[in-house]
Formats: C-alpha cells, structure tokens, sequence
C-alpha cells in the first residue's frame, strides 16, 4: 500500500513538528470560516512544515501525540479527528490580492491507517507559495497557548496580533474584522461581536505573549475601527512555576530577566530545559566564542522563531 509506513518511518515523520506554525501573512489575513478544533487540526499539521522544505510531503497525525500536545481526551477521538479533516478538505481559503481573489481548498486528502491511530493528510499544491521557503511577510505563531483556546476566533486573533509584535499595536475597521472571520451575519450588531468574539478573546489571551487591550475609534454614532494595544512584556503576568525557570535562564545563560520572561512565555518548558542543555553543552566544548547571553538568546530565537 503506497500510503502504509512502518512504525519507524511513523514515529519519525510525528517527532518533525515543531512549536510554532509559520505562515504567510496572506493565510492569516485570508477570509475563511472553521471550527477551533479543526484550526487546532491546521496548525498542528502546519507545525511539521519545516523551514527548508521545498515541497510540500504526507504529513502523519499521531493520535496519542495530538492528545498530549493538546486539552483533548482521547476517548472516541480518532473518529472526531477522521470527521474533521474530511471538513477540512471542504475548506476554503479566500486571499485579497491587488487584482484578484484567490480561492483555494486547504487540504487535498487524508489517509486513514486502520487500527494504528494515524492519519496521513496532504495540503493542495497551490498553497506552497503561502506556506513553504518563507522569506518574507510570513508571521510564526507559538502553539504554547493556541491550541488550548476555545474560541476559533480568540485563535484567529491571537495569529493576527503576532503580525504586529513588532509595533506592538495595530487598527482596523470592524467590518474588515468580521469579514475576514467570516461572521458578518452570526454578529451583525457591534455588541454581540464585542460580547462573544473581542471579549472572549481578551480573556482567552490574557496570560499570553498576546494579552491586549482595544479602543473603540467613532466614526459618527457608530463604532467604526479598533485600536488593538499588545500589553508590554513586563505587565504579562507569571504563572505559578514560571519564576524559578525565569530564574535558571538568568543564572545559567545570562540573559536578562526580561528576556528569561519572553522566552518562558513563548517556550514550552521541556523545550526550554532541552535548549538550555544543549548550550551549556556547547559552552563546554569550547564552542562558544561570544558572550553566553547573546549567544543563548540567539539560538532561542532562531530555534522558535520569535523576535528579541
């Protein structure tokens, strides 16, 4: 059977993810309507794209690593998961570009290995350009915190602020919003969008990278655009067990505390403890010739792909 692996190649093929989904920004800004738990599906499939493929391959979704990796329990989940990327394959990107609207299906196929909890899926071609050799315009999101969100739209946004970590804050119009979540119709009046969509998502994001705040900007009587305003660093609150991993960071590679905090809020902290050997494995074998700190916080950074 050409699409049968042995446990070997299965087990290889599911270790490839990663812990951030790397996207063009045209995917995260395209107008299209899905579940949460079939986003956290996309994401997590997206996730094992890695940054020097040149094509797109047949990627394995264990169900006993889905579980872990996200608050799903396992019982009857295999089946959930064969329903949902059959929905998925339905699915429809729809892409803003100057002259025209692309329309492109998400995923081509899925591939069911009975009795062995593997699901094999395949993206169509036509979204390489949107998902493979990214150079540019393209955002990283972690999956530290998105794929525990209830909320597809509290996800959505999350994917939408990391666009502008950078700047630390972006506008846009409320209908533009709505348009691209696909939820003109579900909350045509502003105070049912703000009640279930911006609301939820603010408390969804409170204790991430992403917690924000939102102006309503007036144009007349009616509320037109939205300022959103990523909360600094320093005002994210630490979770209880974050301090002493802050502090490790600190004490063994010299960063800053500020820096320990970026990374212990975007890192998951197996990967953390990972890294951190890693270095000082480096350092003892003479490998370092730069100070430990820049050279830790580059290796963080180019490994998860966030800023600094």
């Amino acid at each position: 059977m050409p699409y049968e692996r042995d446990k070997k190649n299965q087990k290889k093929a599911t270790s490839q993810k990663r812990q951030v989904a790397v996207q063009s920004n045209a995917l995260i800004n395209a107008r299209y309507e899905m579940t949460a738990f079939q986003k956290k599906i996309l994401l997590y499939i997206i996730s094992m794209i890695q940054p020097d493929d040149e094509d797109f391959k047949q990627y394995t979704i264990n169900v006993k690593d889905f579980v872990s990796d996200t608050d799903y329990k396992s019982k009857m989940l295999y089946g959930k998961l064969r329903q949902e990327t059959k929905a998925l394959i339905g699915k429809v990107y729809e892409i803003e570009e100057a002259d025209r609207l692309l329309q492109i299906s998400i995923l081509s196929e899925a591939v069911y290995l009975k009795g062995k909890g593997i699901i094999q899926v395949r993206f169509t071609p036509s979204l390489k350009p949107y998902l493979l050799q990214l150079k540019q315009h393209f955002t990283a999101t972690p999956l530290k915190y998105i794929l525990s969100f209830k909320s597809v739209h509290s996800m959505r946004i999350y994917e939408m602020l990391h666009q502008f970590k950078s700047t630390g804050f972006f506008v846009e119009k409320v209908e533009k919003l709505k348009y691209r979540l696909k939820i003109e119709e579900k909350y045509e009046s502003y105070s049912a969008f703000k009640k279930y969509v911006l609301v939820q998502a603010q408390k969804e994001l409170q204790q991430t990278d992403m917690a924000f705040t939102f102006k309503e900007i007036k144009n007349g009587r009616k509320i037109d655009r939205l300022e959103f305003s990523i909360k600094p660093l320093q005002e994210i609150p630490i979770e209880a067990g974050q301090e002493q991993l802050i502090a490790k960071l600190v004490t063994d590679l010299r960063l800053s505390p500020l820096q320990a905090k970026q990374i212990v809020i975007t890192v998951m902290p197996a990967d953390i403890h990972r890294t951190i050997y890693e270095i000082k494995e480096a350092q003892r074998d003479g490998k370092i010739i730069t100070n430990i700190g820049a050279y830790s916080m580059g290796v963080f950074r180019n490994k998860f792909q966030f800023d600094a």
